[in-house]
């Protein structure tokens, strides 16, 4: 009876394995087809090159623009789109979870006990900061809103709702959910 599970046992693995080697052989021979393709893709429509980006620089100047002193309007609305609340406000706001220290540690130690012990060095990629010098969130949509306080102090405001922020005064209708500019923008990026 031993024997008859031992041998079971031992063509389940063989089986499994044969599986098993048969995906890879599949999953390579697909990969190799994907390539070949790519390879032609490149000789026949090659990425172009170009000397001048204009979504790089909306960014960079988008960068600049967040990087001044700037009079908005913050309004923040429920999942449904319904208007939660609003306030004049100072810049962009900041997600919540935004970090002025890297987040993340590349590491190639492990511990155990009080000991640390070496696991082979394997390599990681980790964040690097923004070009303002935050690490800017990735796991939240909560934002700190920088209200501007009756006194014109910053009240710095926690919304975790979806926050829309205005270069310029707005006027906001609660009653109608709407919200509709009422001035100039403060906030410009240069042609």
């Amino acid at each position: 009876m031993k024997n008859m599970f031992f041998v079971f046992v031992v063509l389940f693995g063989v089986l499994l394995s044969g599986c098993n080697q048969k995906s890879v052989t599949t999953e390579t021979r697909d990969a190799a087809r994907v390539q070949q393709q790519q390879s032609q893709y490149e000789k026949g429509q090659p990425i172009p090159s170009f000397d001048w980006s204009l979504e790089r620089h909306l960014v960079i100047e988008l960068y600049r623009v967040r990087n001044q002193k700037a009079a908005t309007h913050s309004v923040w609305r429920s999942d449904y789109g319904t208007i939660e609340g609003d306030c004049p406000s100072y810049g962009y706001g900041v997600p919540y979870d935004t970090s002025l220290t890297n987040p993340l540690v590349a590491t190639d130690t492990s511990l155990e006990g009080d000991r640390k012990t070496y696991q082979g060095g394997a390599l990681t990629s980790i964040e690097q900061a923004e070009p303002n010098g935050v690490f800017a969130s990735k796991n939240t949509s909560a934002t700190w809103v920088m209200c501007i306080g009756e006194a014109g102090s910053i009240e710095p405001v926690y919304v975790e709702s979806k926050v829309s922020v205005y270069p310029g005064p707005v006027k906001v209708d609660y009653e109608r959910n709407r919200v509709t500019r009422s001035g100039a923008a403060t906030v410009l990026i240069q042609k």
